[in-house]
């Protein structure tokens, strides 16, 4: 494990601290500082920068990892995003040029403060982390290492709003919606004296609902290479430690940036969906914040400690287990590799083959001498046996259950049981030609393992808008009646397939409500094709680091409690519809007595018969109790189709004391452009 910081110091915390950004404003932070013993020893500093509203909704979390880096010695910053918390100035976006010039600003600023030793680092999970590699690419002169988690290098292929080229459904509808509401609350009455409500009354005029933007944006181009780091990877200087989960719909770009980033690297992948690796599932798990006070302290306090001596790559890789949405921990072993791409990885072809009864081919080791096509309906309600949403999370966004039913349903093929055992590392993908008799159709495609009884479990997965084949930047449509060749790339995966299992492949044209679906009935004709699975050796070229395994030890801060979570699939047989049903709530306490309740219910219904009519309908709630006041955030949302356009219908009611303070609708209706 090598030398790591104790927790020697005593912690001073300063509240609601302005730091100037370039464009006047002063944004509101946390601060979490270690008391030297002499009294003038300096310490490096770690930023986090989020709109998820430090003196409320993450304060508790926030007050925990502040002691703990700052008894090792590091000053922790926490930063309210500009127009969120309690930062002035509008949120016109997330990770706008504005947004991310505030971080470097926030990195310069704590680099000249008296108290640091002019190193800075840079830390966040999901938004935090796309923070952090946002102003990594500016190059603050003092910013010296990033850990990210679960981010992402390339906000149109993997973030919330597309897979494939696809609309998201569960994953936009639950955080577009949840921003509406989070973006309409106030900064800290405490913080502002008299003008807090003047503030708020701008920022509840001027935010705009961010969700609009993002369906007006439905291919690739300039407003999403905005806050991507892709393609210009050697933007980035500061050394980078990413964690990555298989379940987590951000781990592609972890081996993107593995393999193009030229700056000092390294990553981990576990299990893990979109929690942390501490606590969340499926295990294994271990104490992450560990891991990155050892990151740290090598490169923001010079500590020769090894830590850059470990491997480049380090993964779980898992083995088959009974499906189940929410499993503690997966069978498996630690792996590592000292480079990306792992040199002398290999592509195993699987070329589907004709069954003995329609819908059921084989996968063969050699191409076969008889053409397997099979006749694919498609089915927009497909898709409820897989997991809620693209990134799995806390109750209720669980994982992949039995795929049976669904399988039954679609073309697969399977091999025949294997003689060795096969390690897959890095994206499967399937090449297959599709023969559609409309201008757009979605592949969704499913790896699976299926064990010697017949059950299969999921291993990754692939989504693919078929007018995107060329590319996101320039879709257009099939040739309707003529067969093309498509390659549909799964998400990575660190698999072991055991001998005397079976791989099986499924192609479905729908994956409800995962993403929205094609709006024409239809039934495609696919095959023949092949499966690519990227193999590599048993063993791997490096020693597997220790890690500790036992919780990091944080304070315990504040409390909290939390409803039943529902995620409900109901099938309407007379009107031919299926909705997915999802609601997580609760309310969190925080030390000094601030209540924040939050809620979320979604109804996700899709019509079997006309996939053009799809709906979505949300309710969002925040209801917060702070400085004596009571403060209410209530946004409803439906989101409709047809075959030609979408219709956002929205409207925004806030509350003081009780109080109508402000009310907000909005009704959009956007073209489908090829999706």
């Amino acid at each position: 494990m090598g030398a790591v910081s104790e927790p020697i110091h005593t912690v001073e915390r300063r509240l609601d601290v302005r730091i100037p950004v370039s464009d006047g404003l002063e944004l509101s932070a946390n601060l979490w500082l270690p008391a030297a013993p002499s009294g003038d020893d300096r310490f490096p500093a770690i930023l986090e920068m989020i709109p998820y509203r430090k003196d409320d909704w993450r304060a508790n979390g926030d007050e925990a990892r502040g002691r703990y880096l700052a008894a090792r010695g590091f000053a922790f910053c926490r930063l309210d995003v500009r127009g969120t918390g309690s930062s002035p100035g509008i949120a016109l976006d997330e990770y706008t040029a504005g947004e991310t010039q505030d971080g470097y600003d926030a990195v310069e600023w704590l680099a000249s403060q008296p108290w640091c030793n002019g190193n800075v680092g840079m830390w966040g999970i999901s938004y935090g982390g796309f923070t952090s590699i946002q102003v990594a690419a500016l190059r603050p002169p003092h910013l010296k290492a990033i850990v990210p988690m679960y981010a992402t290098d390339d906000r149109y292929t993997d973030d919330v709003h597309y897979v494939g080229g696809c609309p998201t459904a569960s994953e936009l509808t639950q955080y577009a919606v949840s921003m509406v509401a989070n973006n309409a609350l106030p900064p800290r009455p405490s913080y502002r004296g008299d003008a807090w409500i003047d503030e708020w009354r701008e920022r509840l005029d001027k935010t705009p609902i961010w969700l609009v933007e993002w369906l007006r944006q439905q291919r690739d181009g300039p407003y999403w290479r905005q806050g991507s780091l892709a393609p210009d990877y050697e933007r980035i200087e500061a050394a980078i430690l990413m964690f990555g989960g298989w379940m987590d719909s951000y781990v592609d770009p972890v081996f993107r940036m593995l393999e193009k980033c030229t700056a000092p690297r390294r990553a981990i992948v576990g299990n893990w969906t979109h929690e942390f690796p501490d606590d969340g599932y499926p295990g294994p798990n271990l104490d992450w914040h560990h891991e990155m006070v050892r990151f740290f302290d090598h490169w923001l306090k010079g500590i020769d400690n090894g830590v850059m001596d470990e491997p480049m790559l380090t993964w779980f890789e898992r083995e088959w287990a009974p499906p189940e949405p929410f499993p503690k921990s997966w069978p498996g072993r630690w792996r590592a590799e000292t480079a990306w791409p792992v040199p002398g990885r290999a592509t195993s072809n699987l070329f589907f083959a004709p069954g003995i009864e329609p819908l059921r081919g084989a996968l063969a080791v050699r191409r076969p001498s008889g053409r397997s096509v099979e006749r694919l309906e498609h089915r927009p309600a497909l898709g409820t046996r897989g997991p809620l949403s693209w990134g799995a999370g806390g109750q209720p966004n669980g994982l992949a259950r039995d795929l049976r039913p669904d399988d039954a349903l679609v073309p697969t093929w399977t091999s025949e049981p294997l003689s060795a055992t096969w390690h897959v590392l890095g994206r499967p993908s399937v090449v297959v030609q599709w023969r559609s008799p409309v201008p757009v159709a979605t592949a969704v495609v499913r790896l699976e393992d299926v064990d010697a009884d017949g059950t299969p479990t999921q291993v990754t997965a692939g989504i693919l808008n078929l007018t995107h084949r060329d590319g996101h930047d320039d879709p257009h449509g099939l040739p309707v009646g003529t067969a093309v060749e498509v390659t549909v790339p799964m998400r990575a995966c660190g698999y072991r397939f055991a001998a005397g299992h079976r791989v099986r492949l499924s192609i479905a044209s729908a994956s409800w409500p995962v993403v929205w679906p094609s709006p024409e009935p239809a039934t495609y004709d696919v095959g023949p094709g092949r499966l690519l699975l990227p193999v590599v050796r048993a063993d791997g070229t490096a020693d597997v680091p220790v890690f500790r395994t036992e919780p990091p030890g944080l304070d315990a801060v504040g409390g909290g409690t939390d409803e039943p979570a529902v995620w409900r699939v109901t099938e309407d047989v007379l009107a031919g519809t299926v909705t997915v049903t999802s609601f997580e709530g609760g309310t969190t306490v925080n030390g000094d007595g601030t209540k924040l309740y939050s809620a979320e219910g979604h109804d996700m219904t899709v019509s079997s018969a006309t996939p053009s009519r799809a709906r979505m309908v949300s309710e969002v709630v925040y209801r917060l109790e702070q400085d004596g006041h009571a403060i209410a955030a209530e946004a409803t949302a439906e989101m409709t189709s047809t075959s030609s356009q979408f219709r956002l219908v929205g409207v925004l009611r806030v509350k003081l004391d009780g109080k109508p303070f402000h009310t907000r609708t909005w009704d959009e209706t956007i073209g489908r452009d090829l999706c």
